[in-house]
């Protein structure tokens, strides 16, 4: 055991920059059972929308969707009164909603900034130095681990699993919750340090409209840096067929 706690001591004090909040519960004035908390006018009709895709005996296969409508409808953050009410109309003990919550990065327990940024972690990520950007994003916003806020309100800091964009590594993700119902989901790829505090600096400042969302190294969706490497002019006949004189044949 000893050694253990030496090896913990050694490991470097970055690392646990990395851990996010558990997702467990704890009563808080804003989130606990005696808090009331119901979906909008506006939400009940994605709610029979959602509902309606399903068999009647499976509602409980909408409880992610709806999950991720209250997470929209309340600003980013799912609070247990939320969860009580999906348990409820999806006809399921709580538990079942609790624990797909608690499994899912993208469901957030706790409140979040007006943008909630989110570092791809994933191999390819890193490799390319996720581990480095996640740190200057750190220290350029004054935070010291992931799942704090910035003293403004403005951003939240957190880690996500692969993004599915693995040939623009390294990238981060940000939500903005802060106008419900509307939702944006923007990925920013191709991330140096330099671009990474651009993106930063732009958002604390209110000027997302002024950043271009995709690749900042000027990358066309995933095609390769610096242009065309084969193909470079028309390839020459013959082709598999005239489709015009296929047309022709036919009339």
């Amino acid at each position: 055991m000893k050694s253990v706690a030496r090896a913990l001591r050694a490991a470097p004090k970055f690392s646990r920059s990395y851990s996010v909040p558990w997702p467990n519960h704890v009563n808080t004035p804003i989130d606990n059972e005696r808090v009331p908390w119901d979906f909008t006018e506006e939400s009940y009709v994605r709610v029979k929308k959602i509902l309606s895709k399903f068999p009647p005996l499976n509602t409980q296969s909408g409880i992610m969707p709806l999950l991720h409508l209250a997470q929209w409808q309340n600003g980013g953050w799912i609070p247990v009164s939320a969860m009580n009410k999906i348990a409820q109309i999806c006809e399921v003990p709580p538990v079942r909603v609790y624990e797909t919550v608690t499994f899912y990065a993208m469901f957030n327990r706790r409140p979040v900034g007006k943008y909630h940024v989110q570092f791809c972690v994933t191999t390819p990520c890193m490799v390319v130095g996720c581990d480095e950007l996640i740190q200057v994003g750190l220290k350029h916003l004054g935070l010291e681990r992931f799942g704090q806020t910035t003293p403004d309100g403005m951003i939240t800091l957190g880690e996500m699993e692969c993004m599915g964009c693995c040939v623009n590594a390294p990238m981060i993700v940000v939500s903005d919750y802060s106008n419900p119902p509307e939702f944006h989901y923007d990925y920013y790829e191709d991330l140096t340090p330099e671009t990474l505090t651009n993106v930063l600096d732009h958002l604390r400042s209110g000027e997302r409209h002024k950043l271009q969302i995709g690749s900042q190294a000027g990358r066309q969706f995933s095609a390769p840096l610096g242009g065309k490497t084969s193909l470079k002019t028309p390839p020459p006949g013959p082709f598999c067929r005239d489709l015009d004189a296929k047309k022709e044949e036919a009339k």
